[in-house]
C-alpha cells in the first residue's frame, strides 16, 4: 500500500465524511479505486491526494484547485 493509498483511507475514514457524503470507504482501498468511483466527492479527494503528491509548489496546488473545483462544478450541479 502506497503512501497515497494511506492518506486517502485516513481521510475517507472519517465518519462525518462518509455519513453525509454517503459512501463506504472500505470500498475503495486504492487512489486508482477511488479515481473510478461514481461519488464525486471520492473522486475529488484522490483528485487532491493524486494531485499534490506533497509538493509544496503553489503553482502546483492551484493546478490541482482548479482540476477538483471544475470537476465538482460539472458533477454536483
Amino acid at each position: 500500500m502506497s503512501n497515497e493509498d494511506k492518506m486517502l483511507q485516513l481521510v475517507l475514514s472519517d465518519n462525518s465524511l462518509c455519513s453525509f457524503y454517503d459512501y463506504n470507504p472500505n470500498e475503495f482501498l486504492t487512489i486508482e479505486d477511488a479515481l473510478k468511483a461514481e461519488n464525486p466527492v471520492v473522486v475529488a479527494i484522490a483528485k487532491i491526494i493524486r494531485g499534490v503528491r506533497g509538493n509544496l509548489d503553489k503553482g502546483v496546488h492551484k493546478e490541482v484547485y482548479i482540476e477538483v473545483f471544475n470537476y465538482l462544478n460539472n458533477n454536483l450541479l
